[in-house]
Formats: C-alpha cells, sequence, structure tokens
C-alpha cells in the first residue's frame, strides 16, 4: 500500500459485512459520504487496513477526462471514467463477501468480459492487468469486466445477473449520481442479463502460445477451482458447470500479451481459428 500512501486520502470509514471487516478510504469528501451513508449498517469502529481505497479526481468542466480508480490493496482493479460505474464496481465487490453463505447459484471468482461482443469468463486476478489498457480496450473490441465475479445459475448453467443481499437502499446509485454529477463514457462489462458464455480463457504458466485450446476437463477444473460455494451447492453446482463447460470453447493463455491474446480470442470466437 506504500505507493498508495501519498495520495491525497480526505475521508475514510470502516465497515464490518459478516466476519469480514475492511476501510474504505477516498479523495473525493462527496464519494466518501456516499459510501458512509450507502454503507451505514455496517460501519463499526476503526478498522486499522484499508482494503480499498478509491482515487477520485476533481469534476471535469466538459466530461471526465481523468480515470476514477478503485483499488483492493495496492491493485487498481477498475478504472473508469463514470462516478456510478465506480459506484457500481464497489457495491458488487462487497457482494462477494456473502458469496460462501449463499445457495441460490454457483459463485466463482471469475470476471465475465466482451470481445468483439461475445461474453467470454477469464480469471478475476487478470483485473489489474486489463485494467491498464485504459481506452485502448474499445480499440482492441474488449469490454473490460467491471466486477470480480459471476454467478452460474444452476438451472441454465448461464451467467446471470447476482441478487443484491447487502443492505444498501436502491437509490444508492441515483444517490451517488447527484453527489457526482458527471459521467464519462468507457462502457464496463456488467451482468444485467442472463447471458451465455461464448468462450472460457484460462490463466496458464506454461501455455505454448498466446492462446491455446484446451480439452473440457482443464476448463472445468479452472472455474470449479475459483467457485467460493461449493460446500453449499455440492453435485447441482458441479452439474451446472459441467454444463456450462461442456458447451463453451475453452482456451489457456498466460496472458502475458494481453492486446495479442485478445486479437486471436476475437479471430477463434469469430471462426477464424
Amino acid at each position: 500500500m506504500d505507493k498508495l500512501d501519498h495520495l491525497g486520502w480526505v475521508v475514510s470509514a470502516s465497515f464490518a459485512i459478516g466476519d469480514a471487516r475492511f476501510a474504505i478510504r477516498s479523495t473525493s469528501q462527496a464519494f466518501g459520504e456516499w459510501v458512509m451513508e450507502a454503507l451505514g449498517a455496517y460501519e463499526v469502529e476503526d478498522v486499522e487496513d484499508f482494503v480499498y481505497s478509491v482515487v477520485v479526481p476533481e469534476a471535469p468542466t466538459r466530461g471526465a477526462k481523468e480515470f476514477l480508480i478503485l483499488y483492493r490493496g495496492s491493485s487498481a482493479m477498475v478504472r473508469t471514467l463514470d462516478p456510478v460505474t465506480l459506484g457500481r464496481s464497489l457495491l458488487a465487490e462487497l457482494e462477494t463477501v456473502r458469496f460462501h453463505e449463499r445457495d441460490d447459484a454457483v459463485y466463482v471468482m471469475a470476471s465475465m468480459a466482451e470481445v468483439g461482443g461475445v461474453p467470454i469468463l477469464i480469471p478475476s486476478t487478470l483485473l489489474p492487468t486489463l485494467a491498464k489498457l485504459g481506452r485502448r480496450s474499445s480499440r482492441l473490441g474488449f469490454r473490460v469486466p467491471g466486477q470480480r465475479a459471476v454467478a452460474i445459475d444452476i438451472a441454465t448453467a448461464a451467467i446471470a445477473p447476482i441478487v443484491p443481499v447487502l443492505d444498501v437502499s436502491d437509490s444508492a446509485l441515483e444517490r451517488l449520481a447527484t453527489a457526482l454529477p458527471w459521467e464519462g463514457k468507457d462502457g464496463l462489462c456488467f451482468t444485467d442479463e442472463p447471458v451465455d458464455v461464448g468462450a472460457l480463457v484460462a490463466a496458464s504458466s506454461d501455455a505454448e502460445s498466446s492462446l491455446d485450446p484446451v480439452r473440457k476437463g482443464y476448463g472445468l477444473a479452472a472455474l470449479t477451482s475459483s467457485t467460493v460455494n461449493f460446500q453449499l451447492v455440492g453435485g447441482r453446482g458441479l452439474e451446472a458447470l459441467g454444463r456450462l463447460v461442456e458447451r463453451t470453447p475453452c482456451y489457456r493463455s498466460t496472458w502475458n500479451d494481453p492486446p495479442d491474446v485478445l486479437s486471436q480470442l476475437n479471430g477463434a470466437i469469430g471462426g477464424g481459428s
């Protein structure tokens, strides 16, 4: 966190959700006040570690031109031009705290992105790397994930919107739009409706090229190892993941060169390879 300590933090607050205790700090008084209001049901006395840090630039005069950044630890998980998108990403991140208690879906720490308009699943550990693409992502035909995890519907094996369970007002994001009244266009990828996965790309340290096709078992292992609520969903969850993988092209990649991987994946999904 040392590299973040020099930034101008003006507000911070501490929270507890279940067994998780964390602090959030921000360079924006308005964003910090919104966080404290939105998460008021969970506010507690001081927590020493700043798990989340939120950088918000001063409001631009003609649309957003500087990135708002959500850090988890010292890693930049989300870069966006839209304050509401930033708030949505933070709330989606905090929903993951309760995933291990839920059995209404299979909760997987993998992120949904889009390549050439096709939904794909990628390791959530890639978010800090892919967030650095910034405006380049659109030129690559890529929509960067806006959230770190997905819900897989047990009945359909599709990616489903995550039903929120936290005690946060339905109007919280509307109030954030009022508190920080500007909008920049960047199109981060969220799950707003059920979608079928077009490709699954697992991380690998020994891939032979930028993007290698792999057997279905490899893809299934990647998903199961990232599932956080198997204890509750058991065989139903494993069956759903198996059906998802069976109908989905699976690949592995070192992701050493994200633009090259995305270019190859775009060709593969489009039938080019």
